[in-house]
């Protein structure tokens, strides 16, 4: 049954890989339609304890549906939704004098590379722990963007920063500032994000809990980028803080609520070539291996340091537009003496 579902979304979604293009009757609306389609076969060995939980499925990953174009020619708008899910991303901007572009919407807050990467644009076929748990993904608010790549400038030097809300946080603030700053070196940068906000955690008194309070939740990163020829080797460190904590702890007679301040923290390493093949329809041969460590702040049960190896590639056949991926996961954890297993293939249909 998953099987069939997988095979049928997939072929009716390459008849249109080369993309759609909707002409609105008005000089001043242009509409754009795209779709982003991952499906395949994704396998799963975990140890807990004594059992094992081994699983084999055939799924469709990603089914994201979006809409894009111009406003009057100089509004950008872009409205992205998973398939029976809610609304991923949507947001207007335009570009201002002096190359800074406003944005108004819901978006990824810009902290880190892989973090505020599209899904269709990830080298590996998920992203790494450190992205998923420390940056704050998307989210509503207002951003703003500057960049500067001038000839007369030797320096190439990137700013992105706005304010935030939703509903499990008070407003927050996130930027990054990224560049190259060696001078005639392009292929080589570095850049640092930084968040500050206050997210809604369970207060205690004695041994329940009484009340709702936003408590900081600060988090930072740093990144670096180099790139020669079809090689490029990236690099990210992140790192969230949890200010007064509360965390219920065994003890004689029942439990014991403690405040404490801690943190999580990751980084990771990315090493893919890509080789251009001269074959019409066969495109790109990529392969790939990640490192990453995360170290879990111990909030709740179950929470212990871990590393990740990932290993494997890409083929394309028609660039990213269609796609297909295998990786290898093996995850290693410091609290049991055992190790847990993934493998992912699957397609990608994208325009």
């Amino acid at each position: 049954m998953y099987f069939a579902k997988t095979f049928i979304v997939i072929a009716l979604a390459s008849c249109t890989a080369f993309g759609v293009a909707v002409d609105v009757p008005s000089d001043d609306v242009s509409a754009n339609l795209g779709l982003l389609l991952q499906a395949g076969h994704y396998y799963t060995y975990r140890n807990i304890g004594d059992q094992h939980l081994d699983l084999s499925r055939f799924d469709v990953a990603e089914a994201e549906f979006r809409v894009y174009g111009l406003l009057f020619d100089k509004v950008a708008y872009d409205v992205r939704s998973r398939a029976f899910d809610a609304l991923r991303e949507a947001y207007i901007g335009t570009t201002l004098p002096g190359n800074i572009s406003p944005k108004i919407g819901l978006y990824f807050l810009p902290f880190g590379v892989e973090a505020t990467t599209e899904e269709g644009y990830l080298t590996c076929n998920a992203r790494t722990l450190s992205s998923s748990k420390i940056a704050p993904g998307r989210g509503y608010g207002v951003r703003f963007d500057y960049l500067t790549e001038r000839d007369t400038w030797p320096y190439k030097i990137g700013v992105a920063a706005g304010v935030y809300n939703d509903e499990s946080s008070l407003m927050a603030g996130a930027g990054r500032v990224y560049g190259a700053p060696i001078p005639g070196l392009k292929n080589f940068e570095i850049g640092y994000s930084y968040y500050y906000g206050k997210e809604l955690r369970e207060k205690y008194a004695g041994y329940s809990t009484v009340r709702e309070e936003f408590l900081e939740e600060p988090r930072a990163g740093a990144d670096v980028r180099f790139a020669v020829g079809g090689l490029t080797v990236s690099a990210e460190y992140m790192q969230r803080f949890y200010n007064d904590y509360p965390i219920a702890s065994e003890r004689y007679g029942g439990y014991e609520v403690v405040y404490k301040d801690t943190y999580d923290r990751g980084y990771f390493g990315l090493i893919d070539y890509y080789k251009k093949l001269p074959w019409r329809y066969f495109q790109g041969f990529q392969p790939y291996v990640r490192y990453e460590r995360f170290d879990a702040a111990i909030l709740k049960r179950g929470d212990c340091p871990e590393d990740r190896y990932t290993g494997g590639f890409a083929l394309h056949f028609l660039g990213r537009n269609l796609m297909f991926r295998s990786d290898y996961t093996r995850v290693l954890e410091d609290k049991y003496p055992t190790s847990n297993d993934a493998i992912a293939s699957e397609f990608q249909v994208m325009f």
